[in-house]
């Protein structure tokens, strides 16, 4: 999807950008620079440049701001350009760590479950011995009579 939006940005780019970006080079502006006056001439070009700018942060100085200053209303592109492929990596972090804070929830619950369930067998293996050690008769069934005599007798 950020490779979408990037592309998305790239083709708006190469019809808005381009053009400008040709009359800043026009003016000389990139004489040190090989790769600046085309930098949006294509979408693979517009793709590269916003990628090295915006997830590398780096040449905002070489490229974007000669574009600003010839037609200053062309920040609001690489403003929206950079929030919204911003946007995308931290909701695409965000999704990662919020998944990962899922698995260890349900890998502790599981654990909690499994501990809960040895208590319980343990409690219950504890009743039986007690209940065996009061069957006096051992018939496997405790009467009135065992169970007074072993709330007595028994510790």
């Amino acid at each position: 999807i950020l490779f979408m939006m990037l592309t998305f940005w790239s083709i708006i780019a190469v019809e808005v950008l381009h053009p400008i970006n040709l009359q800043v080079a026009d003016r000389g502006e990139y004489q040190d620079c090989d790769r600046c006056a085309r930098a949006f001439s294509s979408v693979i070009d517009s793709n590269l440049t916003f990628m090295q700018q915006i997830l590398a942060g780096d040449s905002w100085g070489k490229v974007s701001i000669p574009i600003i200053e010839e037609q200053a209303w062309t920040w609001v592109i690489f403003f929206a350009v950079m929030i919204t492929i911003n946007l995308g990596l931290l909701n695409l972090v965000l999704t990662v760590i919020v998944d990962v804070a899922n698995m260890a929830r349900d890998a502790d619950e599981q654990r909690r479950l499994a501990e809960k369930t040895a208590e319980f067998e343990q409690a219950r293996q504890q009743l039986l011995t007690i209940c065996a050690e009061l069957d006096c008769d051992e018939s496997g069934e405790l009467s009135y009579t065992e169970i007074e005599s072993g709330m007595d007798n028994h510790p």
